[in-house]
């Protein structure tokens, strides 16, 4: 292990849940596949949970509101956790040299963000009381902001092909 890992309670937790002292991590190519196949499920449900939350509130109404936000956040709550590791182990997200934006992935996630409380909206019978008020207000904002997003990656993108446009004909 690095020197840089602060071996608290959480990394403790955390190698634990994940039962990381088992013999199988001794294979490097077994922990390899096995991390692969980790982060592909980890992506399935960070997009499934969402998308049955969105298909709840609409299909069941005002009864599935509360279980559709806990569906929504829980992928938050697992990414959390899985930062809280990574930067345990001096692994930062916020490395991201030659990593381009996710920009369509945020405004995926957006999108069902916008689709889950409209349907809130909805299942409350409009925008009155306190989640009605905050749904109506994500459903503006949200779509506020996907506008800006898909604006700005396409103002960045004809800025790119002017640059290179330009850098060819010199």
């Amino acid at each position: 292990m690095s020197e840089q890992v602060r071996d608290g309670w959480f990394v403790r937790a955390a190698a634990r849940v994940g039962d990381l002292g088992s013999p199988f991590y001794d294979e490097e190519h077994q922990r390899d596949v096995w991390n692969e196949a980790s982060a592909i499920g980890f992506q399935l449900l960070l997009w499934l949970l969402p998308l049955t939350a969105v298909v709840s509130v609409w299909v069941g109404g005002a009864t599935a509101v509360p279980y559709a936000l806990l569906m929504f956040v829980a992928p938050g709550a697992a990414s959390w956790v899985v930062f809280g590791y990574a930067r345990a182990h001096g692994v930062l997200g916020e490395d991201t040299r030659g990593v381009k934006p996710l920009r369509w992935r945020v405004l995926a996630w957006l999108a069902l963000g916008i689709a889950l409380c409209a349907g809130v909206v909805r299942a409350q019978g409009g925008g009155d009381g306190f989640a009605g008020g905050m749904a109506t207000g994500f459903v503006v904002g949200g779509v506020l902001a996907a506008v800006a997003i898909a604006v700005s990656g396409l103002v960045g993108r004809r800025r790119a092909q002017r640059l290179s446009a330009g850098g060819r004909s010199s």
